[in-house]
């Protein structure tokens, strides 16, 4: 009887619980208490490009990414799958791109603060955008097997009832009161396993509005680096400056999340990402489908994941729900278009398996037809290639890319105001504008800022048709066949 196995012992008290009444539940559980459930942690910075000190950036420090990123798998070509915020959070929650999952632009949303009927079928607040009925989401398939699922910041998914969390907070930058939710979140979820969409929002800007309340965290704007692709003007730095202080506090409030983890005695048992939804924001980054607004921070810590491991592997936001459903052992549905990151963050791959090119896209910012823009994007890790699938359209930027009034942004201005010292730059804005080429090939080991393009030159032309085979397959295979965004508009619309 003492050489009995462990298993064979379970179920021997199982039989006797069932046969006797007498014996407690609290008995059976008992075997397996120190087996604690697996949790799951996505921390998700809001407009943050590629800009970490362990990364490269210069005059930034980011000292919570750089630690994290050291207990764990960093990733230096990760992409999103698109450079906006609402489709950006969506192409997370279901695995999809934005084309095939419905969520093509950015959506009006509840607010975190709103009553929860404004998160249920008869919600006053519903964009006619958002995700397919048919696709399951992550939040959606956690909910069905038993997690305690929570939100910060901001929801700005569609539609709403897609997406139950099981507990909200606006809590949006402030460190301290960061470690104090996810705290509470812990406490909150008992006995479950639980899944956190820790949401940040610097650096989306009004940058004042964030660096007025932490001002601790400003940078100095003649330490930092100017990206080639802006003008290094004292204007153009000053409102970097700002951004890349608004880094160092969503670092902070990154760090705090993961601090609260560590207090509660649950982060050795939970999968943490700490990534960003897109680029910077800035014109010819966010909202564009240029690398500035798709390269994005990436790393992953957890059980079973690898330390101090940094990984060259093409990876996609797409990616984040099959890894989260690998690492707890779910079922992963057909509709999801992404690849589990496991078997790479455990060490049994270099590259994600079958994957040669990433791809990304970019539709439309927001609802006004002016802010219409396709483009499609596909890296094979040295070459980046952009086909704009309306090349002769004229492009409205955003207002957080162009105004100073409510947005406080200066670099447009800044850009505009140096059309004759920094005449590349200018010329850059005025293609995003109007008169961007059909198509777009840059070699970013050489031109990381993409000045340079080389989709005419001979001497590329067999790496151009590579990509756009390539882009074209791709295509296909994900049922982004149409070139009109009025007839995506009209298939893509809530019923």
């Amino acid at each position: 009887m003492f050489s009995i196995k462990k298993q064979y012992l379970v179920l021997l008290i199982i039989s006797c619980f069932i046969v006797f009444p007498s014996v407690s539940q609290s008995t059976i559980n008992e075997i397996g208490k120190n087996k604690k459930p697996l949790n799951v942690v996505l921390i998700l910075l809001d407009d943050q490009g590629y800009d970490t000190a362990i990364d490269g950036a210069k005059g930034v420090k980011t000292p919570n990414f750089d630690a994290f990123s050291k207990s764990g798998v960093r990733f230096t070509n990760s992409y999103a799958a698109v450079p906006s915020c609402s489709p950006s959070r969506s192409s997370i929650n279901t695995g999809m791109f934005p084309h095939a999952n419905g969520h093509w632009r950015n959506t009006i949303t509840p607010k975190l603060t709103d009553p929860i009927e404004f998160f249920g079928r008869k919600s006053p607040t519903v964009d006619k955008v958002g995700v397919h009925e048919y696709i399951k989401t992550l939040p959606e398939i956690l909910k069905a097997n038993g997690f305690f699922t929570a939100i910060t910041q901001k929801f700005h998914m569609s539609p709403p009832w897609k997406f139950p969390y099981s507990d909200k907070d606006p809590v949006h930058n402030s460190p301290k009161e960061y470690k104090k939710v996810i705290a509470e979140f812990i406490e909150k979820s008992g006995d479950k396993p639980f899944f956190f969409q820790a949401n940040i929002s610097p650096p989306h800007r009004n940058f004042e509005e964030h660096m007025k309340h932490f001002p601790e965290y400003m940078t100095d704007p003649n330490e930092i680096t100017v990206p080639d692709y802006l003008p290094d003007t004292p204007l153009m730095r000053k409102d970097l400056s700002k951004y890349y202080g608004c880094i160092q506090l969503a670092d902070a409030c990154a760090g705090a999340v993961v601090s609260a983890l560590k207090s509660k005695g649950v982060y050795d048992n939970t999968l943490i990402i700490f990534t960003s939804d897109q680029g910077q924001p800035y014109h010819r980054a966010k909202a564009s489908a240029y690398a500035e607004g798709l390269h994005v921070p990436f790393a992953v810590v957890g059980p079973k994941v690898k330390k101090c491991q940094v990984s060259e592997a093409l990876i996609s936001h797409i990616d984040i729900m099959p890894t989260v459903l690998d690492f707890l052992k779910l079922p992963i549905p057909k509709t999801v278009q992404g690849k589990s990151l496991l078997p790479v963050l455990t060490g049994h791959q270099k590259k994600v398996k079958g994957r040669s090119y990433i791809f990304g896209e970019h539709n439309s910012h927001g609802p006004n037809p002016k802010e219409h823009y396709p483009s499609r994007m596909v890296f094979d890790g040295e070459f980046y290639f952009i086909k704009n699938l309306m090349p002769n359209k004229n492009y409205l930027l955003p207002a957080d890319l162009m105004d100073v009034k409510g947005w406080n942004n200066r670099s447009y201005e800044a850009t505009v105001k140096a059309q004759f010292t920094y005449p590349k730059q200018y010329e850059i804005l005025r293609l995003l504008e109007s008169g961007r080429p059909e198509e777009e090939l840059y070699d970013m080991k050489n031109d990381p800022y993409q000045l340079v393009n080389l989709a005419g030159k001979v001497k590329f032309k067999e790496k151009k048709e590579e990509l756009n085979t390539a882009l074209i397959t791709w295509r296909k295979e994900t049922g982004d066949v149409e070139d009109n965004p009025a007839k995506i508009k009209t298939r893509q619309t809530i019923k």
